[in-house]
């Protein structure tokens, strides 16, 4: 069954992901995990120009700095992300895929939150502050670490400083006034929840505009990075059945079938599966 993958993602994208698990947390995997992601639907993605640009970003900002004083490093990185390679938020065209892309967001100098505070984040880690994704529901932002108080910065919006009553306050704003906040949404986001939410992104995109084979292919992906959960085996299946792909979903849904008997839909399923066959 694993050699039946990838199916729907292209095979570079899929082998260089799958080569980032075993050292999933490491600061060189997240990089290589977007570049991965990107690689699905970019071509002629070099890694090694993609890391040199960002290896560029923080060289400048060190360039500028003597010594590692926090708040002149965080002023110049500041200067050198937003105002002069003007990172920014693509309000205009918001569910591009191309803002989940990496290298396309190095390019265009737009994007995501997710994808902007990742570049932000390890450029800031090359510069040795302490940084981390913030993945409040609806926003992510960048933490960083100065003089033991949390600097939460907003990529998006070109790099602005938000006070954690002003996160909370947005996150009321885009969910209702009865959304719960917790400290731990401060938490830092693991790098397998980081590149998981990034394909969630992508799901999202894909599945509402029909392109179900692009569906497919994230879905084999957020496979790599979540082998034991099953039900996206089953996700996969449908979603196979869907682009006329009907021995691979029939072989995923049998699996699935065997292994979750209790699974509530079974009847649909099972029936599915003997269409499917």
């Amino acid at each position: 069954m694993k050699n039946s993958l990838p199916l729907c993602c292209a095979p570079e994208a899929f082998n260089l992901l799958t080569r980032q698990v075993a050292a999933i947390e490491s600061p060189d995997a997240l990089v290589q995990g977007a570049i991965a992601i990107a690689m699905h639907q970019v071509e002629h993605v070099d890694p090694a120009e993609v890391d040199a640009t960002l290896q560029r970003y923080a060289d400048t900002v060190r360039s500028r700095v003597r010594g590692s004083q926090p708040q002149a490093l965080l002023a110049h990185l500041h200067d050198v992300l937003f105002e002069e390679e003007k990172l920014i938020g693509n309000q205009e065209d918001y569910y591009n895929t191309s803002n989940s892309y990496l290298p396309e967001v190095l390019r265009t100098r737009r994007g995501l939150p997710i994808t902007l505070s990742l570049i932000y984040k390890v450029v800031a880690e090359r510069l040795g502050l302490r940084a981390w994704g913030v993945g409040l529901p609806g926003h992510f932002l960048c933490g960083i670490d100065i003089d033991s108080k949390i600097t939460l910065v907003d990529a998006f919006t070109g790099g602005r400083i938000i006070t954690v009553d002003e996160a909370h306050a947005r996150m009321q704003e885009m969910l209702g006034p009865d959304v719960e906040w917790s400290d731990e949404l401060l938490q830092p986001v693991s790098n397998r929840h980081w590149l998981t939410r990034m394909l969630q992104n992508l799901l999202h995109t894909f599945g509402n505009s029909g392109h179900f084979a692009d569906v497919a292919a994230v879905l084999e992906m957020e496979m790599i990075l979540w082998p034991k959960r099953e039900q996206l085996q089953r996700d996969l299946a449908l979603v196979l059945a869907r682009c006329g792909l009907s021995q691979p979903a029939s072989m995923w849904l049998d699996r699935y079938l065997k292994n979750n008997p209790d699974d509530p839909q079974r009847t649909e399923l099972t029936q599915l599966l003997d269409v499917l066959k």
